[in-house]
């Protein structure tokens, strides 16, 4: 018998609440309306106002593999990140499948009032079997792409990821990461070395363990859930932005700027210390209030 859980907070409901007793939230309250989405492929900057969005080939590269997608159901807002791996061809089209069919679900997931962790997990499946379709197991090096989303309810942040996209929280006292790369240089980060550190110059260090496509496997997403302890913002954004973040070469993003603004001047930063990637950013607003 599948349980019954708190749309918004995911404890356990007993048959007929029609309230949860851990965070109050009315279980009739589903959001409603039409959801609205914007995705890279339409423009390179998107803005619905408490998400934006921007995307830009970079300095450096001869085309853009990133794609990114943003979207609001009610007071819900949400957005994805995806990084095409340049070393396999078509991967454009691999980040711009996973954005899409993640964001997707995502939305329709929460308006069928799926818990967030339940909704983000479901996301990330869509977008890997978007991306496994457009090549075959056997082939050598089919197309694939990193995944990162983010989605902001009026309580909490709930980020899921694949790959070495990462998502930041922006707050009063700078940005800090929310989730751990998978290759070894991303545990090393996430246990506070150093890019100095020898370690981070050994040969495959910065390989990718995990991705989307249709040599990945069965694939299962790392989430993370938190209620922000005050009002800032949730950044998703591509390696064209994290590496110049992780090593201290951009200024911390305007925690109380306006998404747009803020994604526009990182790309501006992003580009300014060098460009060397594709640089896509996304901005959510959190209005906070919990324990990070």
């Amino acid at each position: 018998m599948t349980a019954l859980v708190c749309v918004n907070c995911g404890a356990t409901l007993q048959p007929g609440w029609l309230f949860c007793e851990d965070c109050g939230r009315d279980q009739r309250a589903l959001p409603t309306g039409e959801p609205r989405v914007e995705h890279s492929t339409q423009r390179p900057d998107l803005d619905l106002d408490r998400v934006a969005a921007i995307t830009d080939r970079g300095r450096r590269r001869e085309r853009n593999e990133d794609a990114v997608a943003i979207g609001t159901l009610g007071d819900v807002a949400a957005a994805v990140v995806c990084d095409g791996v340049a070393s396999a061809p078509g991967s454009e089209m691999a980040a711009i499948r996973a954005a899409e069919a993640g964001l997707a679900e995502l939305l329709a997931a929460i308006a069928r009032g799926e818990e967030p962790i339940a909704a983000t997990t479901a996301a990330a499946n869509s977008a890997a079997d978007a991306a496994a379709l457009l090549g075959d197991p056997s082939d050598k090096n089919p197309p694939c792409c990193t995944y990162v989303s983010a989605l902001v309810t009026a309580e909490d942040v709930t980020v899921g990821w694949v790959g070495d996209s990462p998502a930041y929280w922006a707050g009063s006292t700078g940005m800090r990461r929310l989730t751990v790369d998978d290759s070894a240089a991303g545990r090393l980060i996430a246990q506070g070395v150093g890019i100095e550190d020898p370690r981070m110059a050994e040969p495959g260090v910065h390989a990718l363990e995990r991705w989307l496509g249709a040599d990945a496997g069965p694939i299962s997403a790392q989430v993370r859930r938190f209620s922000p302890p005050e009002p800032g913002l949730v950044l998703l954004c591509s390696d064209g932005l994290s590496r110049y973040v992780d090593a201290g070469l951009v200024a911390p993003a305007d925690h109380l700027g306006t998404p747009a603004a803020v994604t526009r001047t990182l790309l501006g930063r992003a580009l300014a210390a060098g460009g060397h990637d594709n640089v896509t950013v996304a901005a959510i607003t959190a209005t906070g209030g919990g324990p990070a």
